[in-house]
């Protein structure tokens, strides 16, 4: 049941995390407090998922958590580069509905690029963690 919740919740926290990255890479407009603030909200609502995720797993409980940054920031480098294939495709406008403008966001490649290299970065690093392994020796010493 353990390996269930933590499952769920590592699914949801990633991708509310992917969401983050996603958001990254688009400029608002309003400034760059604002955009740090819209990323800051993307992450108070996946971190306690992802870390009640890593509380409940049964597992290598860091390792886990690492793949799921990990997988997150593959996931937010694929949306990045479809967003960057929909923006500057002049044929996207023909799909927009003919009697509002095309949305006025611009993209934020310094922030998006930084955010995603930090999640991946971490992930790699939680992933890489070496394991705690005890040998038959070591366990019956500590159970004598």
């Amino acid at each position: 049941m353990r390996r269930v919740a933590s499952i769920i919740l590592f699914v949801l926290g990633g991708w509310l995390l992917t969401s983050e990255l996603m958001m990254a890479w688009i400029s608002p407009r309003y400034g760059f407090g604002e955009e740090l603030a819209i990323l800051g909200v993307f992450m108070v609502l996946a971190l306690p998922l992802l870390l009640f995720g890593t509380w409940t797993s049964p597992g290598h409980r860091w390792r886990e958590l690492g793949l799921t940054l990990m997988i997150a920031a593959g996931s937010g480098l694929f949306v990045a580069l479809a967003l960057l294939a929909v923006m500057y495709d002049p044929s996207m406008k023909q799909f927009m509905p003919p009697d509002k403008p095309m949305p006025r966001f611009e993209l934020s490649p310094v922030i998006g690029a930084v955010n995603l290299l930090l999640v991946a970065g971490l992930g790699w690093l939680l992933f890489r963690r070496p394991r705690r392994t005890n040998s038959a020796q070591e366990l019956a010493e500590r159970f004598r």
